[in-house]
């Protein structure tokens, strides 16, 4: 018995002793925080009969966000290392829909930008399209000086020949979302 207790003392002054002989305790200094952020961006909503105007039907809506000023904060500017802007377009019209996304910045240069089709909806039946666009490198560093987006619905022509109007049931939804990477060095 005194033989096992002594055999369990020794382990435990090796294992104490192990632990603590090679601490580097500068290491506290290259410490780094890497939070991941997720922001709601935008959404917008299009009945069918906005396709429709003056007995025509239009082949684009347009709508914009401007005054983005997260890109501002010296904080994001110095510490963001990724972006992803995450796109959902849910569609219940009977037509597939281009969806592009221009970024301008203050000078109203155009910096980036994104596209992805909606596909039609068959019978009003929503159909959802998802699509991620990821910022590094170059892409992140224009994303940086954004100022505004421009967002443009685009139809494309039916495989039926037939016109959206006033009286044109459906709706397409677009939400987005982005993630944001940081890296914070402590």
């Amino acid at each position: 018995m005194l033989k096992r207790k002594a055999i369990y003392t020794l382990l435990a002054i090796m294992t104490l002793m192990s632990c603590v002989k090679d601490v580097d305790f500068d290491q506290a200094e290259n410490f780094s925080l890497t939070p991941v952020l997720a922001s709601s961006i935008l959404f917008t909503e299009v009945e069918a009969s906005s396709f429709f105007e003056n007995d025509m039907e239009l082949e684009s809506v347009r709508d914009s966000v401007a005054n983005i000023e997260i890109f501002e904060d010296q904080f994001v500017k110095d510490n963001l290392i990724k972006a992803e802007l995450v796109f959902q377009a849910t569609n219940t019209i009977d037509r597939t829909f281009n969806l592009q996304v221009d970024f301008f910045n203050d000078a109203d240069e155009l910096q980036h930008t994104l596209s992805f089709d909606a596909i039609e909806s068959n019978s009003g039946n929503p159909v959802v399209t998802d699509y991620t666009e990821v910022f590094e490198d170059d892409s992140l560093d224009a994303l940086k000086l954004i100022t505004k987006m421009v967002i443009t619905l685009t139809l494309y022509p039916s495989s039926d020949g037939s016109t959206l109007n006033e009286n044109s049931s459906g709706n397409i939804s677009l939400k987005s979302k982005g993630i944001f990477y940081f890296n914070i060095d402590v």
